[in-house]
C-alpha cells in the first residue's frame, strides 16, 4: 500500500505539463510500420541505441523510431532513415499525454536505470508495452522506505520486460519487483557496428596481388597527419621492405596531388582512381575515398585511425576495423567515440600513440604477425560480443511486439494516471 501511495502522490504532483510538452518534432518520412519510442536514460550512450534500431530494421523493414535523450547528450551516430530525435519530454502527465497522442508508439524502450513514473503509468493505461533495456543496478539503489524506492518498487512490476546487463542488475530488479517480474540477462548494449560490405571477387583479386606482402591501412587521413603516416611507413620499410601502405585521404580530390608529390619524393605510388593496381614494387596505394573501407579493413591486418593525432579529432568509429579483425592504432583524440575506444583498450585491442615518431614505433611493433594477430583477435572479439548482445535484444523486442496480449499489461488498480489515463 505504501508503494502505491507514494506513486499516487508523485502522479498527483506531476499533473499537467501540457504547456511544457514543447514543439513536437515532425514525423520522419520513411517507414510505414509501427513506431518504437527509444528513450535514453541518463549517461546512456546514444550510439548503442542507434545500432539497436538499425538491427531491428534488418528483421522488420519499415519500423519507425522516435529517440529521446538528454539535451546534453547529443547523438553522434547513424539511425535508420526517418528516425526522429528529440530532447526527452518532462515527466508530467499532460506533457506525456501530448506525446503519446501524437506518436502512438507500439512499444516504449527505456534504457539505463531511469524509470519515469508518469510515462510508465500512462503507457500501461493505454496498453503500450514498456521495456527497460540495458538495465543496470543504480550506483546508489534507493532504500525501500524512501519515496524514490517505494515508487521504483511500484513501477517495476508494470514493466513488460527487463533486459538486465548482468546478474547483479537482474537480482536487484527481481527483489524490487517481486517474483512475477519478467527479467532476462542479455549483457550490455555496446557501441558497435555492422561489418562494412565489400565485393568478394575484388577482395580475392587484391589478396592475390598482395600475395604474402605485409599491409597496413591509414584510413580517413587528414592532410595534417599525412607527414606522420609517410614517415612511419618509411621507418617500417627498413624492417619489412615489402610493406605496403594503403592510404585513404579524407578528401578523395587530394589523391592526384598527393600521389604526384610522393612520386617526386621517390615513392612508388599507385592510385585506385586511375585503375592502377598495387604491383609487387608499389609502396603506397592511394584509394579514392572511404567508399571501399570494408575492402581495405579486410585486407589490412593493421589500421591507423586517421583524425586521432590532430587536436580537432574526428574520423570514424574504431568498431569498423574491429568488426573485421584489423588491429588498431590511434592517437589520443578519440572524439566522438570515446567509449568505443575505451572498450577496445580494455580488451587489449588497440595501441595508442602520442605523435608521429610514436606511430612509427608502434607500427614496427604491431607489424610482427603474432602481435597483429593478437590485437586483431581481441578487436574482433570485442566488436562481435557487442553485436551478439544487440542481436539478442533486437530479437527479444521483436518477439514482444509480435505477442498479441502480454499477460503483464493488465490495468493497474488504484493509480492516478492523470489526464492521459485510459477511459
Amino acid at each position: 500500500m505504501g508503494h502505491s501511495l507514494a506513486l499516487s502522490l508523485y502522479l498527483l504532483l506531476a499533473r499537467g505539463g501540457e504547456n511544457r510538452a514543447g514543439a513536437l518534432p515532425a514525423a520522419g518520412a520513411d517507414g510505414t510500420g509501427p513506431l518504437i519510442w527509444l528513450q535514453a536514460g541518463s549517461g546512456q550512450r546514444i550510439a548503442g541505441i542507434g545500432h539497436l534500431a538499425r538491427r531491428m530494421t534488418r528483421d522488420r523493414p519499415g519500423l519507425r523510431f522516435l529517440v529521446t535523450f538528454d539535451v546534453a547528450d547529443h547523438p553522434a551516430t547513424d539511425f535508420p532513415a526517418g528516425t526522429v530525435t528529440a530532447a526527452t519530454p518532462p515527466d508530467q502527465s499532460g506533457a506525456i499525454a501530448v506525446w503519446l497522442d501524437h506518436w502512438r508508439p507500439a512499444l516504449i524502450v527505456l534504457t539505463g536505470d531511469d524509470l519515469p513514473p508518469a510515462l510508465i503509468v500512462a503507457a500501461r493505461g493505454r496498453g503500450i508495452p514498456v521495456v527497460l533495456a540495458d538495465a543496470r543496478r543504480p550506483p546508489q539503489p534507493p532504500r525501500r522506505w524512501y519515496p524514490a524506492g517505494a515508487i521504483a518498487a511500484a513501477l517495476v512490476p508494470m514493466l513488460s520486460l527487463i533486459l538486465a546487463q548482468d546478474p547483479d542488475a537482474a537480482a536487484y530488479y527481481q527483489r524490487l519487483g517481486g517474483p512475477e517480474t519478467r527479467i532476462e540477462i542479455t549483457g550490455r548494449i555496446e557501441e558497435t557496428t555492422d561489418p562494412l560490405p565489400c565485393t568478394e571477387a575484388e577482395r580475392d583479386a587484391l589478396a592475390t596481388l598482395f600475395a604474402a606482402r605485409p599491409v597496413w591501412l591509414a584510413m580517413s587521413c587528414p592532410p595534417s597527419e599525412e607527414e606522420a603516416v609517410i614517415a612511419a611507413h618509411s621507418h617500417v620499410l627498413r624492417l619489412a621492405h615489402r610493406m605496403l601502405l594503403i592510404l585513404v585521404p579524407t578528401d578523395p580530390a587530394r589523391a592526384p596531388a598527393l600521389a604526384e608529390r610522393l612520386s617526386r619524393e621517390g615513392w612508388d605510388v599507385a592510385q585506385r582512381a586511375r585503375d592502377e593496381e598495387p604491383e609487387a614494387d608499389t609502396q603506397v596505394f592511394i584509394t579514392d575515398g572511404e567508399t571501399e573501407l570494408g575492402l581495405w579493413y579486410r585486407l589490412a591486418p593493421v589500421t591507423f585511425m586517421g583524425g586521432t593525432l590532430a587536436a580537432n579529432g574526428g574520423g570514424r568509429s574504431p568498431m569498423e576495423p574491429a568488426a573485421l579483425g584489423s588491429a588498431i592504432l590511434h592517437g589520443a583524440h578519440v572524439a566522438p567515440y570515446p567509449e568505443a575506444y575505451a572498450r577496445l583498450r580494455e580488451a587489449r585491442a588497440t595501441r595508442q600513440v602520442v605523435d608521429g615518431p610514436d606511430l612509427a614505433q608502434a607500427l614496427a611493433e604491431v607489424s610482427a604477425p603474432d602481435r597483429a594477430a593478437q590485437l586483431a583477435h581481441n578487436a574482433w572479439a570485442a566488436a562481435s560480443g557487442g553485436a551478439e548482445v544487440t542481436d539478442r535484444v533486437a530479437h527479444i523486442l521483436a518477439d514482444l511486439m509480435m505477442a498479441e496480449t502480454p499477460t503483464n499489461l493488465r490495468p493497474a488498480a488504484g493509480l492516478v494516471a492523470g489526464p492521459e489515463k485510459a477511459a
